[in-house]
């Protein structure tokens, strides 16, 4: 990994990725949130994800599987970003956990946040939503074979 990994994917960009996520639904397993980052947060797997009608994750992987043959290493390497960036949103009133549930406790506007990789990021998150909401959180951990 890129010496300044933890530069560039950081609790900032992590904690607005989570902000929007939550802008979209009514709230996320944690489990399953600790996935968002490693696809999100890759630039490869954004830029595909934009180019792409497909709406199978399955398939998705299999057409683009060199995009995905770290994502173990990635989510690992992730990890920390995520609990992180969970933990400020809590401690500054963003979201609040409750039974392995993360949930929006103030509406934030994402729109004002600029940046052209955070705005190729929000576009692909609804994409990322439908189709990581077809899978339990065993397959998807299967899926992507993460290795804790």
């Amino acid at each position: 990994m890129k010496e300044n990994y933890y530069v560039y994917n950081n609790e900032a960009i992590a904690s607005c990725v989570f902000l929007s996520i939550l802008d979209k639904v009514q709230s996320i397993d944690i489990v399953k949130a600790c996935l968002f980052l490693p696809i999100l947060l890759d630039d490869r797997v954004v830029a595909s994800l934009v180019k792409t009608d497909n709406d199978d994750l399955e398939l998705f992987i299999k057409e683009q599987p060199r995009l995905f043959f770290k994502f173990s290493k990635r989510f690992n390497a992730l990890l920390p970003v995520v609990i992180n960036s969970l933990f400020l949103l809590k401690q500054y009133d963003y979201l609040y956990i409750k039974e392995r549930k993360v949930f929006a406790n103030k509406k934030i506007n994402t729109n004002k946040i600029e940046g052209k990789r955070f705005e190729n990021i929000e576009l692909v998150i609804p994409k990322i939503l439908a189709m990581l909401e077809k899978h339990s959180i065993e397959q998807l951990y299967f899926i992507f074979k993460v290795q804790l």
